[in-house]
């Protein structure tokens, strides 16, 4: 029998963790001494020791480990888990390298942020647009792609040639984090018939509309709306009407994220001095 220091040595994990895996239930002493108050380890236990800290190592809980070391005999049960956790861990890296992704693209905007400060907010009027759409509900904002995927793969199959830049549209009176309701669009220079579920239908004309440009990946979007918030708000105006995002140059037109060109547009409507509209 060992003492619990002896013990630690030969196992090379230290007495705190045995005393912890003692209160977990997960490796009792072979025995305490009634005079002493000694754990005593058996070198039996060694065997018991390196498998809890072999699935400790892979990522399982005290629980999971509670229920794995009594299927240790059986290759099928343990195969079964242990296949389950890869699973798990190749999603926790999915994820994390996701955040990594997002961490760099952050850099990016905040060092072309740095570069570009200033964005340049016009008052215009849009004219009315026919336009050929898809509208659907999605799982989230960054599934838009599928839709212009969709809605371009129809254009071709039936020979559909777009006037200019398409526009993407969010019909959502707030912003959602899941089933959203996403519209995309490509101006047309005359009506075409559009069986469901595209539709070919005229964008009403914008009397009123606040207007910014900014260039590069989608992830500027961020600052542009900021921008033109700020800009509806210190010139006087509310906004009317839900944002929609204009393609100048999009991924049809050049092959760097870089030379994108986006128009944010809002339709807006002066306020008096105290904040009331002004009625047409």
């Amino acid at each position: 029998m060992f003492k619990i220091g002896e013990f630690s040595r030969l196992a090379q994990v230290s007495a705190r963790m045995l005393r912890y895996y003692d209160q977990c239930g997960l490796l009792h002493p072979d025995r305490v001494d009634h005079f002493t108050g000694y754990r005593l380890y058996s070198a039996a236990q060694l065997t018991d020791l390196a498998r809890i800290v072999a699935l400790r190592d892979m990522g399982f809980g005290v629980e999971e480990i509670a229920a794995l070391l009594p299927c240790f005999g059986d290759a099928a049960a343990m195969g079964a888990a242990l296949r389950k956790k890869e699973r798990a861990v190749r999603a926790t890296i999915a994820d994390e390298q996701t955040k990594l992704e997002r961490i760099a693209a952050f850099c990016g905007a905040l060092e072309k942020e740095r570069r570009d400060m200033t964005y340049e907010v016009k008052l215009t009027s849009l004219p009315a647009e026919t336009v050929l759409s898809l509208r659907d509900t999605l799982p989230d904002y960054q599934r838009e792609g599928e839709l212009w995927h969709r809605l371009c793969r129809y254009m071709a199959e039936v020979g559909v040639a777009c006037d200019q830049g398409g526009y993407s549209i969010y019909h959502d009176e707030e912003f959602r984090d899941q089933d959203v309701d996403v519209e995309v669009a490509v101006p047309l220079a005359a009506p075409v018939e559009a069986p469901p579920p595209y539709s070919c239908h005229t964008l009403p004309a914008i009397p009123l509309a606040a207007a910014v440009e900014f260039a590069g990946p989608y992830d500027g979007y961020a600052a542009a709306t900021q921008a033109l918030a700020t800009w509806v708000e210190e010139n006087g105006y509310r906004m009317t009407g839900p944002i929609r995002g204009k393609a100048i140059a999009s991924p049809a037109d050049v092959h760097s994220p870089a030379d994108y060109r986006t128009q944010l547009q809002v339709p807006v409507q002066k306020l008096h001095e105290h904040g009331e509209k002004i009625e047409s």
